[in-house]
């Protein structure tokens, strides 16, 4: 009998507090003007930063939070400040950042999206944010075990943060017809971005601004101010960038790791580089088999050059393309080593040797200058 009522009275509590804390969002969502909520495959941190920075130009208090390459808070003040993480990554993150930005009397949150499970990108939407204004960037092959082995399977995962009678801003027309259904179930208006001739392209994808540029449309906002704004953006620390040393041209591509748009950029770089003087260096993890099984393919397509593996499971890489391919590659022995490469194409992941990497073409650029 004792034991029926203590069961029954935690029942009663875990159910109390969970009204509470929804009664606590609701209010935590009413102190904001608008809430942007970026979501996509690609670009969504830079998007993110973007917005930010348009933002500010046009008189708003912004407080915005991306997950790239390193979790950073860009708080009122427009100061980084890195979120140092005990454990796990956890959705529950945005509601704090939702109380961080109340407390410093932001007027519009601009959040990237953290969830990959479809279920999660739900809640975060509706049960968190309830962002008016949502950014689906594109749809590119990855995360295949969360959110589907195909495009329109993860068009249809992305589709969950779609607002309730609100905004929805697309990257382009890929899967238009996926995500104008649903929209018009919730009422929602779609805009998709039109192409900006902007003649500074400020180190970043034109289709980056593009999407910033229609959220400023969006909010009806002053667009030469909000370009200007843009200008003063804080990239992310894995944004992709050319870092011309000495010996070397490094194309940073490290935090681009889906094959859809490696070749995208790939097919960039030809336009600008000779094939023939490209170098492709992988960067691998091994928490992500389908996401190697991918780069092994990749590889195969770009087996023209010669390729550099780093990382984890370098050995495994080696021995399928060889068996499988016939594809010759070797495995970095020496960081040193790539300033025989005349241009390097580094692609794959940015953890790990990664980042050492990165940062030893920017250590050299700075001793150059």
């Amino acid at each position: 009998m004792v034991s029926d009522i203590i069961v029954a009275i935690l029942i009663l509590c875990c159910i109390g507090y969970i009204v509470f804390e929804r009664f606590y969002q609701k209010a935590l969502r009413k102190t904001f003007k608008h809430v942007i909520h970026v979501n996509g495959t690609r670009g969504k941190s830079t998007i993110t930063r973007l917005i930010d920075a348009g933002l500010r130009n046009c008189g708003y208090r912004v407080f915005s939070k991306t997950t790239g390459t390193i979790p950073t808070i860009i708080n009122t003040s427009n100061e980084q400040i890195i979120i140092n993480r005990l454990g796990l990554a956890n959705i529950r993150e945005q509601l704090r950042m939702m109380r961080l930005a109340k407390k410093e009397k932001a007027e519009i949150l601009v959040i990237e999206c953290m969830a990959v499970n479809p279920q999660l990108q739900y809640i975060s939407q509706e049960k968190m944010l309830e962002a008016d204004i949502v950014v689906i960037s594109n749809v590119r092959l990855d995360h295949l075990h969360e959110m589907g082995s195909t495009l329109p399977e993860i068009a249809v995962s992305l589709a969950n943060v779609i607002p309730k009678a609100k905004h929805l801003v697309l990257g382009d027309t890929q899967f238009f017809n996926i995500f104008q259904e649903k929209a018009n179930k919730y009422n929602t208006a779609v805009h998709v971005a039109e192409v900006n001739n902007v003649e500074d392209t400020l180190n970043t994808f034109p289709e980056n601004i593009n999407i910033a540029m229609e959220v400023a449309k969006v909010l009806g906002l002053d667009l030469d101010a909000f370009y200007e704004g843009m200008k003063n953006y804080h990239p992310d620390p894995g944004a992709f960038q050319t870092i011309k040393t000495p010996s070397t041209v490094f194309l940073n591509g490290l935090s681009i790791n889906d094959p859809d748009s490696i070749m995208l950029v790939y097919q960039s770089l030809l336009k600008e580089y000779p094939k023939e003087d490209i170098t492709i260096l992988l960067n691998s993890r091994n928490d992500r088999p389908s996401r190697v099984l991918q780069h092994i393919e990749l590889l195969n397509r770009l087996s023209d050059h010669k390729i550099i593996l780093t990382g984890t499971n370098t050995h495994f890489i080696k021995r399928k393309l060889n068996k499988k391919y016939h594809v010759k590659v070797e495995i970095l022995k020496s960081i040193e080593d790539l300033k025989q490469e005349k241009i390097i194409y580094a692609i794959g992941n940015i953890a790990g040797p990664g980042m050492e990497i990165l940062q030893f073409f920017r250590n050299a650029l700075e001793v150059h200058s």
